[in-house]
């Protein structure tokens, strides 16, 4: 069996839900060749420069015209990110290695990963089932096409949402959104610690801003290390080289912040936190949620993120802040109050999916063996 699992790397959480996916499938399916494929790698430098670049100018220097125009493609049910041609051209590459791996099953974790896999549908290059998997907790109406064979949404909202649009109840699937199964083991706090060279006796508060930004992490990092709280923030920063510039810049100086890139515990260092203060990234909230952590949000992309931020307070697990000085004065009040913490761990724990991953696999492989939970399907 060949299974196609297609992303798009706008930032690093589609990225991440594809390759949870990938590797579940290969586990439960050693036979099944599973390959996983970013469409941006193989698109074309220019292509990249005019679908790409534009949003991230968007969200870094105008967010309120992002927001406009993500408001107007929900509001005029918009079919496309791109004028297909544009597609076609861009991701010409994408199409050839398509019909060349002929994949029985597409798998698409980004909303133009499923206008691509369709695309390659209505061309004839596959005949492959599609499923698509929503990685937050809103959708748009450019995820309804008449291909996708399974819609795997995060919560019932998102499936209202889907039906709404004209989405067939039947092919709905709430299994919540696919994260890494590393986030379902335990893992030794002092051995972290000991990893990181963190204090012992510090309240750990992870900073996250998303693989490439644009949260304002060097100004909460700043604020948050001008406190009288004992505290040692670890900042992560991804793939976003300009954001860990500032932060080392600031770190010289402070010993209470260690920063960091691109690192592949993050579950190791989300049980070992207290607090996470982050960009609220869909997966991101997931994996959190996984490790019982409480969450500030600040800095959502609007959209999307700016949903799953109200869906992860209204569900008791995090705050929500409006830029970086409240964010820094919602953590020093979290700081402060434990018990405050222990209810939101509950509550996230509550809200966790750890078997998302594993329910997609029940849906993509004909043939599961696993010991037999149904997937719920939703009705209208």
């Amino acid at each position: 069996m060949k299974i196609l699992v297609l992303t798009l790397s706008f930032g690093s959480g589609h990225v991440s839900a594809a390759r949870a996916v990938a590797r579940e499938l290969t586990q439960q399916a050693a036979n099944a060749e599973v390959r996983v494929v970013d469409a941006l790698e193989e698109s074309g430098r220019l292509f990249r420069a005019c679908y790409v670049w534009p949003y991230w100018a968007m969200v870094r220097y105008a967010p309120s015209l992002w927001d406009r125009l993500f408001r107007a493609r929900v509001r005029d049910s918009h079919q496309h990110t791109a004028p297909a041609w544009a597609l076609r051209w861009g991701c010409s590459r994408l199409f050839k290695g398509i019909a060349e791996f002929n994949p029985e099953v597409i798998i698409a974790t980004e909303v133009a990963a499923c206008e691509l896999a369709t695309m390659a549908r209505r061309q004839s290059l596959t005949n492959a089932r599609i499923i698509s998997v929503i990685t937050d907790h809103e959708a748009e109406p450019i995820w309804i096409q008449p291909e996708v064979e399974i819609y795997v949404v995060a919560d019932e909202l998102v499936a209202a949402q889907l039906r709404f649009w004209g989405a067939p109840p039947e092919r709905i699937a709430v299994c919540g959104i696919p994260t890494d199964a590393a986030f379902g083991e335990r893992y030794s706090s002092a051995a972290t610690r000991a990893r990181y060279g963190l204090d012992d006796r510090a309240t750990v508060v992870l900073l996250m801003g998303g693989g490439m930004g644009p949260a304002r992490m060097d100004q909460v990092a700043a604020r948050l290390c001008e406190s009288d709280e004992r505290m040692q923030v670890v900042a992560i920063t991804g793939h976003n080289a300009r954001m860990r510039r500032k932060l080392e810049s600031l770190g010289v100086a402070r010993s209470s912040l260690s920063v960091l890139g691109w690192v592949d515990d993050v579950p190791a260092l989300m049980q070992t936190a207290s607090l996470l203060v982050t960009k609220p990234g869909g997966l991101t909230l997931a994996e959190a949620a996984l490790s019982e952590l409480p969450v500030v949000m600040f800095d959502a992309i609007p959209g999307p993120e700016r949903r799953n931020a109200e869906r992860v307070a209204a569900a008791g697990g995090g705050l929500v802040a409006n830029g970086p000085d409240e964010a820094v004065i919602a953590t020093l009040s979290l700081l402060r109050d434990e018990h405050k913490r222990k209810r939101m761990s509950a509550s996230a724990q509550r809200f966790s999916r750890p078997h998302a991953a594993t329910d997609i696999a029940r849906l993509v492989l004909p043939d599961f063996s696993s010991a037999g939970k149904t997937v719920r399907r939703t009705t209208a």
